[in-house]
C-alpha cells in the first residue's frame, strides 16, 4: 500500500506566517482605530472649548458693561461661572480669574496678559480690530452745560459780550469737542417777514485770559486788533463759522469750532455772539424782555460733535435752551458720546485632553486651546464677538 506523506513543518510555518501577519494588521487596525479616535476627541474638545470660551467672554463683557464698566473683579467671576457650565468632553472647566490690582497703568487690574481674562477695549468693530488690554474705557457719556446770562434786549450793532456764554465740559472720558453749533428757531415762528438771526458782520468774542492757555485751551484769536476767531485759526485752538445765512450778514446758526483734542474733560470757556430780534420786533408777545430768557423761551437748540481720542469715532448730541429762574438766564444741557473705545474681554485658555486610548495608558499627550474676544456696545448695550488682528498690552 502507497503512503501519502504531508509535509508537516511547512503547514507549522504556514501557521506561524498567518499569526504574524494577524497580529501585525491587528496592531495596525488597533493603532488606526485609536488615531480616528483621539483626532475625534481633539475635534470634539476643540468645539466645545471655542464655544465655552464665546460664551464666557460674552457673560463677561456682558456683565461689565451693564454694570457701568467699573470694577471687573465681579465680570471675571461671572467668565469663570460660564466657562464652568460649558464642560469640556464632560467635564467642568475653571479658568481663573487673572484678578489683579488696579492702576494708573494697568486699569482693569489686568494681573497678566496671558491670564485667562483680559479686559480691555476694541478700537473698532470692523477689520482691523485691536485690542487693547490696557486701555481706559468708559460707556459714561460726555456731559455738556451751556449757560447764557445776557440782559440785552438784542438787536443793533453794539458789543459783544464775551462773557454772556459759559460753556462746560463737565465730564467726559476719552472725549474731545470738536464742535458746537448754535442754531436759532425757525422765521416761520414769528409774523410775516421777521426773523431771529446771528450778526455776521459783528465778530463773536471769547473771554480772553493772559496769557492765552486757558485750561488746555489756547484762546489766542486768529488776528488783533481787533480780536477775530476766524477759521482757520492759526494762533490758537478757537474759531467760529456762521452756517444757514438768511443773507450776507444774517445767520440762522454759528458754530465754534476746537482744534484737535483741544476741549476735553472739565474744560470751561465764555463767549458771545450777536444775537438779532429774538424778542419783540420779531415775535408776537408774550416774550421775555432779554436775549438771556429769549434763547431759553423761543427754544434755540444746539448740537455737540463729539469725537473719541482713541477710536476717533464721532457722535453728535442735541439739546435745547430752557428758560431758567434766574433772571435773564437760560440753560442747556445734554450727553453725548462714549469714552476709550468699546469695552472687550479677551477669553482664553489651554485644556488637556485625554482620549480613550491616551487614557487606556494613563497618559495624556494632546491639549487643546482657544480664545475668544466680545465687546459691549455702550450705545445698544448688546453684545458681541469679533476677530482681532493685532493684540497690544502696552
Amino acid at each position: 500500500m502507497m503512503r501519502i506523506h504531508s509535509n508537516s513543518k511547512f503547514q507549522e510555518n504556514r501557521r506561524g506566517i498567518a499569526i504574524l501577519w494577524l497580529i501585525l494588521w491587528g496592531s495596525f487596525l488597533m493603532v488606526f482605530f485609536c488615531v480616528v479616535l483621539e483626532v475625534a476627541t481633539l475635534w470634539q474638545a476643540q468645539v466645545e472649548i471655542n464655544n465655552a470660551m464665546d460664551s464666557a467672554a460674552l457673560a463677561a463683557v456682558g456683565d461689565w458693561g451693564v454694570s457701568g464698566i467699573g470694577s471687573t473683579e465681579i465680570p471675571r467671576n461671572v467668565g469663570v461661572a460660564y466657562t464652568a457650565s460649558n464642560p469640556i468632553l464632560g467635564v467642568a472647566y475653571s479658568p481663573q480669574t487673572n484678578y489683579g490690582t488696579a492702576s494708573g497703568s494697568n486699569p482693569n487690574a489686568n494681573a497678566s496678559n496671558t491670564g485667562n481674562f483680559v479686559f480691555g477695549a476694541i478700537d473698532t468693530t470692523t477689520d482691523p480690530v485691536t485690542f487693547n488690554g490696557n486701555a481706559d474705557v468708559g460707556c459714561a457719556a460726555g456731559d455738556v452745560t451751556i449757560r447764557i446770562t445776557d440782559s440785552s434786549a438784542g438787536g443793533g450793532v453794539g458789543s459783544v459780550d464775551p462773557n454772556s456764554i459759559l460753556l462746560s465740559f463737565d465730564a467726559g472720558t476719552n472725549l474731545a469737542i470738536d464742535s458746537i453749533k448754535f442754531i436759532l428757531p425757525d422765521q416761520v415762528k414769528g409774523p410775516a417777514g421777521a426773523y431771529a438771526f446771528f450778526r455776521t458782520d459783528i465778530a463773536p468774542q471769547v473771554l480772553i485770559t493772559t496769557p492765552f492757555d486757558l485750561n488746555g485751551v489756547d484762546t489766542e484769536p486768529s488776528s488783533d486788533p481787533p480780536p477775530v476767531w476766524s477759521s482757520p485759526n492759526g494762533n490758537g485752538d478757537i474759531s467760529f463759522t456762521f452756517e444757514d445765512l438768511y443773507t450776507a450778514t444774517e445767520a440762522q446758526s454759528f458754530r465754534i469750532n476746537f482744534n484737535g483734542n483741544s476741549f476735553t474733560e472739565n474744560d470751561f470757556l465764555n463767549f458771545g455772539v450777536s444775537t438779532n430780534q429774538l424778542g419783540p420786533s420779531g415775535y408776537p408777545s408774550p416774550y421775555p424782555g432779554s436775549v438771556g430768557d429769549a434763547w431759553g423761551y423761543y427754544g434755540v437748540t444746539v448740537e455737540v460733535d463729539f469725537r473719541n481720542t482713541i477710536t476717533n469715532q464721532t457722535s453728535t448730541g442735541h439739546g435745547v435752551f430752557v428758560d431758567v429762574a434766574a433772571n435773564n438766564v437760560s440753560e442747556a444741557t445734554l450727553s453725548g458720546g462714549a469714552g476709550g473705545g468699546f469695552p472687550a474681554v479677551l477669553a482664553q485658555v489651554t485644556v488637556p485632553v485625554q482620549g480613550y486610548c491616551s487614557s487606556l495608558f494613563g497618559v495624556t499627550f494632546f491639549n487643546v486651546s482657544a480664545s475668544s474676544v466680545a465687546y459691549y456696545d455702550c450705545n445698544t448695550n448688546r453684545t458681541a464677538t469679533v476677530n482681532v488682528s493685532n493684540f497690544t498690552f502696552p
